[in-house]
């Protein structure tokens, strides 16, 4: 059982050459067939010299007559030489007698082959036509040479020949198709054994077929997959950093508490606190999981009411940022519907808008604006906080990110991934950019 792909592609393409080969072949020896017996078919001479001696008689017959003609036609005859002019009555001018079936087929070919000169039709001087021709060797015995006849093709060559090149020219096809599969094969291998940037375009050279796509489509799996993997990586440190801060400062608590029973219960606040931090955080690390890999969100999703539900985040959002006397404005609502997940673009609204509260300063102004476009509603938070630097603004939805500027700030850096997250999930996109009187912009566009 062939299982390897080359050799399939070897016989596939060998079989197709000699398939190929015989019907060619054939072909050649039943043209060969007919020509030898059209060859063998015609009646009279029709080799050069045989045309030289019937133009000699046409020449004599218009310019001298029949009585030279005679005498030249004799003395050929003497050479064993047969040379036929024949009247209108089917009569040699000699006086030799002619097969009147040779004499007929001789006629035919001279009405269908006009081309062949050993066979004229020629009148003399005073009217007379005469048939002039050599009959075959087959007819009469002649002395004279006869064209040989076609001689077959070199077979047993030629067939030599197809198979060499047919076996070359399928190995040849094979090792070509095959090629980047077995390129193909190895990066798997490769990549199997965590060789993540295994890289198979260039290996394709200037191919532009589907396997060079598939090579192409390849290379950008293992992209993803490495872009992945660093990302879990990556996460799975931040959250080791984020955890070992809050179970360092219990660790500490607990200490203090030993030592100085008079402080534990101020130390028991301290550990309660920190506790509800790693509550927080993995709380917002299951979310996160779930929006990473979500199994039934398209049947959970049902029409909802947008404009009411960011009237309520926002009256929440002014109850939590009463303590640090910051407006929250916005313009007009129009009255919204949506079909998605309620609760997750309820998170994604509020963890901007609570980051937008976080960031501001005292008696700051954020300013919600919406906006309904060409099949999309666009929602934009602007606080007047730091901003962001410019270098920053790309890995803002990162997990676990924060600014240069804003490192002493709480949090755990989960909520605009989050956001980014869930709104991503329902086909929009948001945004971040420096606002230029200061302070940061964040646009949500959602599909409506």
């Amino acid at each position: 059982m062939m299982r390897s792909l080359f050799w399939k592609f070897f016989f596939a393409f060998l079989l197709a050459l000699l398939l190929t080969s015989i019907g060619v072949a054939s072909g050649m020896w039943l043209r060969h067939n007919a020509e030898r017996q059209s060859f063998e078919a015609i009646p009279v001479q029709v080799g050069w010299k045989a045309a030289d001696l019937v133009d000699t008689a046409a020449d004599i017959v218009r310019y001298a007559g029949f009585e030279p003609l005679k005498k030249y036609l004799h003395e050929y005859q003497l050479n064993d030489i047969t040379l036929y002019a024949v009247n209108q009555d089917n009569q040699d001018i000699l006086g030799r007698k002619v097969d009147q079936q040779l004499l007929a087929s001789t006629r035919q070919l001279l009405f269908e082959n006009q081309g062949i000169r050993s066979v004229r039709n020629v009148i003399s001087e005073d009217g007379r036509a005469l048939l002039l021709f050599i009959p075959s060797p087959e007819k009469v015995g002649q002395k004279l040479d006869r064209p040989k006849p076609p001689k077959p093709p070199p077979f047993l060559l030629l067939l030599t020949m197809w198979v060499i090149s047919g076996l070359l020219f399928s190995g040849l096809l094979a090792w070509w198709f095959t090629k980047p599969i077995r390129i193909l094969k190895k990066a798997f291998n490769d990549v199997a054994d965590g060789k993540l940037d295994t890289r198979i375009r260039p290996a394709m050279g200037k191919r532009r077929d589907e396997l060079a796509d598939l090579g192409q489509n390849f290379d950008y799996m293992t992209s993803r997959i490495s872009q992945l993997l660093n990302a879990q990586k990556r996460l799975l440190h931040d959250v080791s950093h984020e955890l070992r801060s809050p179970l360092a400062r219990m660790q500490a608590a607990i200490g203090l508490a030993q030592q100085s029973p008079d402080k534990t219960a101020k130390m028991l606040d301290r550990v309660e606190r920190e506790s509800e931090r790693i509550d927080r955080l993995i709380g917002d690390l299951l979310n996160l999981s779930r929006l990473e890999n979500p199994t039934s969100e398209n049947d959970e999703r049902q029409d909802f009411n947008l404009t009411e539900m960011l009237l309520d985040i926002i009256e929440d959002a002014r109850f939590e940022a009463q303590n640090k006397h910051i407006q929250i404005q916005h313009n007009n609502i129009d009255q919204i519907s949506l079909f998605g997940r309620a609760e997750l673009i309820h998170s994604a609204i509020e963890n901007v808008l609570r980051n937008a509260i976080k960031y501001s300063p005292e008696k700051g102004v954020i300013q919600i604006t919406t906006d309904t476009l060409s099949k999309h509603l666009q929602i934009i938070i602007e606080d007047q906080g730091p901003g962001i630097a410019e270098q920053d603004l790309q890995q803002i939805f990162l997990p676990f990110f924060r600014s240069r500027e804003n490192q002493h700030q709480n949090g755990i850096g989960l909520g605009l991934t989050i956001a980014h997250r869930a709104i991503e999930i329902h086909g929009g996109e948001i945004t971040a950019a420096n606002r230029p009187e200061g302070g940061l912009k964040i646009a949500i566009n959602l599909p409506v």
